[in-house]
């Protein structure tokens, strides 16, 4: 529709039909967690739903990775290193991921098999680093926030969520799409229910949010 005119026209068509509901469709939609952080989603998330700037990022990050006194004068590490471009996760986190997820919310939330990413593109990726993830899944973000401050709070919380959700099952939607037919236009909507919350129990995301560029691969 280019312009006024043509919507006016439209519009003025549009009252005068007669319309009916001509097809229905039914299905199932499923809508898999995405990837565990690489240091450029990383970057995006923390932006997005933080407001952190690139540096604040990294060097909160910076803060997490070399270690945090949790009551005690021996710092913590709570974060791997923050600078990779990998997705690739330890043997030993995922097993540590999947008996957490289990235990705290039940075999439903535990798919058959671990989730594995990788990106799109491979070529210029380095792999020495893992992606970046919480060392130990069991310190959970709100046991030990008192020894935090608020950015590195925040920050650890959006990463420890992450790498969670990305180990848990996918969400399922109850898909309506209704087809309304006129004798000149046609009329698609289409709805959504959730089903079963999957991921998102852990980890929420908008409608929009796609797989930032990675595929999972099981």
């Amino acid at each position: 529709i280019k312009n006024q005119t043509e919507a006016d026209t439209i519009l003025a068509e549009l009252k005068k039909e007669t319309f009916s509901i001509d097809e229905i469709k039914d299905k199932t939609r499923i809508k898999n967690p995405l990837p565990p952080f690489m240091t450029s989603t990383l970057q995006q998330e923390a932006y997005n739903r933080l407001g952190f700037s690139v540096d604040k990022t990294m060097r909160t990050a910076q803060n997490l990775y070399e270690g945090v006194a949790l009551g005690s004068d021996t710092p913590t590490a709570l974060i791997t290193y923050m600078r990779t471009d990998s997705l690739r996760i330890a043997d030993t986190a995922l097993e540590q991921a999947r008996s957490f997820i289990g235990k705290q919310f039940g075999k439903e939330y535990l798919p058959a098999h671990s989730n594995v990413f990788a990106k799109k593109s491979t070529a210029n990726t380095q792999d020495a680093h893992e992606a970046v993830r919480p060392v130990d899944v069991s310190i959970q973000p709100e046991t030990i926030k008192q020894y935090l401050s608020s950015d590195q709070a925040k920050l650890y919380e959006l990463i420890w969520k992450r790498f969670v959700a990305c180990q848990m099952t996918p969400a399922q939607y109850a898909q309506r799409q209704v087809t309304i037919q006129g004798q000149k236009y046609t009329f698609r909507v289409t709805g959504s229910t959730l089903l079963f919350d999957g991921f998102l129990k852990v980890y929420m995301i908008e409608e929009e949010e796609g797989a930032e560029g990675e595929e999972n691969v099981k």
